[in-house]
């Protein structure tokens, strides 16, 4: 597929040339400072940001360019310094980002993940709230908390309505424990992946057999949500 325009926010010449080789092929525009980055910008686009700026920190970038009309549909990725935090990366999508890799980070997997990414519309489609999820008997509503099948509400602990919310908005998508253990217990360090399958057993129960099958397990790499 067609990369959009890359901006790479880093003052650092080894992220430069990871971003560069990662997205070979690609139009690079790097920036070494948010605001170089913010003057350069002519969008929409992909904004590979570092989170270690002269000027401001790749997580404040980040929220100002998912907060400004003309940047707020493009496809945003934050670059984090390890060792990897799970805290540290649950921040990073609080503040809009669409992904986030701890450096070093392998070229290949970036490069895919990316791609994945831009595929699913990342980089084009505008931020969508919706105000209740719908599939067939099974309504969601995010802001309410509450699902129901049928019109009858189901019981779902809070850390199973989330579990829920990450699947309804990754439809299709695999994904990993480690990355269910990133994104929804976040600062839960204490959790296993052994945790993880226990939960989604339980969500697939509250669930019922019709829908409690379509979160799927993929073997070694872990769960889809598919209708």
């Amino acid at each position: 597929m067609t990369v959009p325009p890359v901006y790479c926010a880093t003052a650092d010449s080894a992220v430069e040339a990871f971003v560069r080789a990662s997205l070979k092929g690609s139009r690079v525009t790097v920036c070494r400072s948010a605001a170089e980055l913010l003057k350069a910008w002519k969008g929409p686009g992909l904004a590979v940001i570092d989170s270690v700026l002269p000027d401001m920190g790749g997580r404040d970038l980040v929220a100002v360019l998912r907060g400004a009309p003309r940047t707020a549909r493009s496809t945003l990725v934050l670059l984090g310094r390890g060792p990897h935090s799970p805290a540290a990366a649950a921040a990073c999508f609080d503040n809009g980002a669409d992904e986030y890799f701890t450096l070093p980070a392998d070229p290949r997997l970036f490069r895919a993940r990316l791609l994945n990414l831009l595929a699913r519309g990342g980089a084009c489609a505008a931020p969508q709230k919706p105000a209740e999820y719908a599939f067939g008997a099974l309504r969601v509503s995010p802001e309410a908390r509450t699902a129901s099948i049928k019109g009858a509400p189901l019981r779902l602990t809070a850390l199973e309505f989330d579990l829920l919310m990450y699947f309804l908005r990754n439809q299709g998508r695999v994904v990993s424990r480690s990355v269910l253990l990133e994104q929804v217990w976040r600062l839960d360090c204490a959790a296993s992946a052994r945790a993880v399958d226990k939960r989604i057993e339980a969500l697939r129960a509250g669930l019922g057999r019709s829908y409690g099958a379509k979160i799927r397990t993929v073997f070694g790499l872990g769960y889809i949500f598919k209708l």
